[in-house]
């Protein structure tokens, strides 16, 4: 397919997440992407619609955000609740349209898989979650642990959590440490062993060939792990200011190139992470982490 000098008009999905504003503000602002156009707003809260558009007037509001269809090259969707997404999302893919889904991909793991498998079936490139898996001071974490998984000992990180909001508490926020974990440890992971207390969230989490612990920790925003092997400890404190210009990256080289940086199996493998976190805290009970292979 040749998609040189194709403009692409785009639909976001979920005006109320502050993503659709920095979504919005990148893509029309400068001359990075000139290619991709956001051209409508839609979603289950008119009065968040509004107030983009007041800061976008070039927006057109979309009453029934499936009237997109037919209308963009790609949507981006981007409401706070996970449980919302496969919902929107599905029509798209049926479509053959490329998305973007934000984090948490799903709340219920067989959504996630049902979605996957129709983007596979139809061929549509897919990409989302949380962008601090492209952070760099991930993907560091990340190649401390690839040099020589065999010498790794024990890891952990650290992230913020939010457990009493509307958007399906526990799973609002554990996204981003749960695809932190899974892109320094491995996609691979065996089972789970979680604690919560005071809306703390403690986990261990077991791999063949080692076990780190993750804490989701509630009203402390600090991003910080760490790598433990033979040769002694590797710590970064994570930066996570450039991530929205991470994911838009990522977004426009999708559409671009119809390629995945991630696959398929992983950009699904953090929601089957966290519903074994969620099985294991609310039941006292170690969880294999469901593995899916398409």
């Amino acid at each position: 397919m040749n998609l040189q000098n194709k403009i692409f008009t785009v639909g976001i999905i979920g005006s109320e997440n502050f993503h659709a504003k920095q979504f919005t503000g990148i893509f029309s602002g400068g001359n990075k992407y000139p290619d991709i156009q956001v051209k409508y707003i839609g979603g289950t809260y008119p009065e968040a619609n509004e107030k983009l558009k007041a800061e976008f007037p070039f927006l057109e509001i979309v009453e029934n955000p499936f009237d997109m269809l037919g209308k963009v090259d790609a949507v981006m969707i981007t409401c706070r609740d996970g449980k919302l997404h496969a919902k929107f999302a599905k029509p798209f893919i049926e479509a053959g349209i490329p998305a973007f889904v934000d984090k948490p991909f799903t709340v219920d793991g067989d959504e996630a898989v049902e979605l996957v498998r129709l983007a596979k079936e139809k061929g549509v490139p897919l990409t989302g979650g949380s962008a601090l898996k492209s952070c760099y001071d991930v993907l560091m974490l990340a190649n401390e642990v690839a040099k020589n998984p065999e010498d790794v000992r024990v890891g952990s990180l650290v992230a913020p959590l939010s457990m009493v909001n509307d958007y399906s508490g526990f799973y609002f926020y554990s996204s981003h440490l749960a695809e932190m974990t899974l892109r320094i440890f491995g996609y691979d992971p065996i089972e789970v062993t979680a604690i919560e207390k005071n809306n703390h969230v403690s986990v261990l989490t077991r791999y063949e060939n080692y076990v780190i612990t993750n804490q989701f920790v509630d009203g402390v925003y600090k991003y910080f792990g760490t790598v433990i092997n033979q040769n002694g400890i590797y710590e970064r404190n994570i930066d996570i200011s450039l991530i929205f210009e991470h994911e838009c990256e990522e977004f426009a080289n999708m559409l671009r190139k119809r390629e995945m940086k991630y696959s398929y199996e992983q950009l699904i493998a953090p929601v089957h992470y966290l519903n074994a976190v969620y099985e294991s805290y609310t039941t006292g009970k170690t969880v294999k982490v469901k593995k899916v292979v398409l």
